[in-house]
């Protein structure tokens, strides 16, 4: 496993991103299993190229700046 453990809150702002992106799956196991799955990418994307995770990163913040 990956050690991380996704909170209530964590799994709640899941739950409230899926029922704009993927209402059919916007439940709490979903969701934990989902945020999961993306720290273990991400930490895997970081092994392989960390180049490639920064430049992620960097394009992650831009879209959050945009939403706002």
């Amino acid at each position: 496993m990956s050690g991380y453990i996704p909170t209530k809150k964590d799994i709640a702002a899941m739950v409230r991103d899926l029922d704009k992106t993927d209402p059919k799956n916007a439940n709490p196991e979903y969701a934990r299993r989902k945020l999961i799955r993306m720290k273990l990418m991400y930490r895997d994307l970081g092994r392989i190229d960390e180049e490639l995770l920064y430049k992620e990163l960097e394009e992650f913040k831009t879209r959050s700046d945009d939403d706002q």
